[in-house]
């Protein structure tokens, strides 16, 4: 499964204006509808560069069918102090295309995200985060298959969820 990455740019906002308003979307990542305009608002100082989140599409077959994001954990205090790092990046995704669920290809995309994309990015970072809510049991599962390991239980915007560390050179060695 050969899966090839591009940066989300302005002329995306269309699609995915629509891609995120998904039905299966609703439960873990984009809870309420978003419009165009939010979407822009959202995600255009990203494309733009004014932003320090590094929004990508991941494509199979030259298709876009899922969305991933990338940064470092210090280019957001907040966050940072709520799990209790200030090192590292941070990583989300979301599938896009619902005919893609459940045929691992989070696992792939997550996999080959870190290798291609967020580590080569940000090279001095040797640890990846990832969060989950509790009940996301899909996401908890591609994420471990990744590598990434538990730290432990937290609430993340009123969610009991899960955050997740993975380390680059052991994920790395563990790769051969």
């Amino acid at each position: 499964m050969t899966i090839s990455f591009r940066p989300l740019a302005l002329s995306d906002i269309d699609d995915f204006h629509v891609w995120l308003n998904r039905p299966h979307l609703r439960r873990f990542y984009q809870r309420k509808p978003i419009s165009r305009i939010e979407v822009e608002a959202e995600y255009g100082p990203c494309i733009r560069g004014e932003d320090p989140t590094h929004c990508d599409f991941a494509l199979f077959d030259g298709r876009p069918f899922g969305y991933l994001q990338c940064y470092r954990i210090p280019d957001y205090p907040e966050w940072a102090a709520l799990i209790e790092s200030h090192d590292g990046i941070g990583v989300d995704l979301a599938i896009l295309d619902p005919a893609m669920l459940g045929q691992r290809f989070g696992r792939a995309m997550l996999g080959a995200y870190l290798r291609d994309v967020a580590f080569p990015l940000f090279p001095d970072e040797h640890r990846c985060f990832i969060a989950h809510e509790v009940e996301n049991h899909a996401a908890i599962a591609c994420s471990r298959a990744v590598g990434f390991e538990m730290v432990g239980p937290f609430v993340e915007e009123g969610f009991p969820s899960f955050l997740f560390v993975l380390c680059r050179d052991k994920w790395a060695e563990s790769r051969g």
